[in-house]
């Protein structure tokens, strides 16, 4: 079964947070999650879907994202 893109988007982040990690550096995150062949608009809808359902949120300043 092939997920849907904002499930693979929030599996990569959870991957690149390690073991325990509570956040990632946003922009790390958008150039790993572009080399997997992912456009900014998924990735843009994949993190307002995840931040409506309050398992992560992303800074102010949009530099990083902390998995609560």
């Amino acid at each position: 079964r092939c997920p849907r893109p904002s499930e693979a988007i929030f599996g990569i982040l959870r991957d690149l947070g390690g073991p325990g990690g509570r956040s990632v550096p946003l922009p790390q995150a958008l150039e790993v999650l572009g080399a997997r062949g992912f456009t900014p608009g998924q990735v843009s809808a994949a993190l307002e879907e995840y931040e409506g359902l309050n398992i992560l949120q992303v800074n102010p300043s949009r530099t990083r994202v902390t998995f609560v």
